[in-house]
């Protein structure tokens, strides 16, 4: 099975510390996602590993740096 992804890359900074957000598109391929865009959070000692999906690589950055600063994202 082949699945073709194209990355797109987002620099947020949350307070002062800056995070570069790496977001997947699912271009063609059998993978299930929930939206087209994909940005794997990993874990860290104070949180779980995250995935967060998206309309947009926008809305997915969007998200992701709500997430970072530690609010709920609204997926």
């Amino acid at each position: 099975m082949c699945v073709v992804l194209k990355e797109h890359r987002y620099v947020v900074h949350v307070g002062t510390v800056k995070h570069v957000l790496r977001i997947e598109e699912l271009v063609s391929g059998r993978a299930v996602w929930r939206d087209r865009f994909r940005l794997l959070i990993p874990a860290n000692p104070n949180s779980q590993a995250e995935t967060i999906y998206g309309v947009s690589a926008e809305q997915a950055a969007k998200l992701g740096a709500d997430f970072l600063g530690g609010r709920k994202p609204k997926n």
